[in-house]
């Protein structure tokens, strides 16, 4: 976990990277189910679940979205937890799912969580650690 993090706080550390026009949300999927599907992949493969939580609107979110899209990221990703995207919308959608997980976008996003396959929370970033556009 620990090494997501610092990857993740690396990232956001060269904020000057040009921004593309990757989005990493699907504005359109049903959050809800791919969490459960996810639980359900995640306790057929022993992995994680890693939530992102953000919005296409969003530099940093789109930032780190096209990070986790780099080939050796993906691979180490991939490894050890099942993806999901949690679209927020401009703080108007999804937001009784980031409650249930300790509401890690009250800071700012994008937010990370990492769920077992109890749901339960081993890790999320509850203080805006990768917002650096501030809420």
């Amino acid at each position: 976990m620990k090494k997501l993090f610092l990857i993740s706080l690396l990232l956001f550390s060269f904020n000057s990277w040009a921004l593309s026009d990757y989005r990493p949300y699907d504005e359109t999927a049903d959050a809800y189910k791919d969490i459960a599907n996810a639980i359900k992949l995640a306790d057929e493969s022993e992995r994680h679940i890693l939530l992102t939580m953000g919005g296409n609107w969003c530099p940093d979110c789109r930032t780190l979205g096209e990070y986790f899209t780099r080939k050796d990221i993906r691979d180490w990703l991939d490894q050890r937890f099942i993806v999901v995207t949690v679209d927020v919308g401009e703080w108007d959608k999804n937001l009784d799912i980031a409650e249930r997980y300790g509401n890690p976008i009250s800071e700012g996003i994008p937010a990370l969580v990492v769920l077992n396959t109890n749901e339960e929370v081993i890790f999320a970033t509850l203080a805006g650690e990768l917002a650096t556009q501030g809420v």
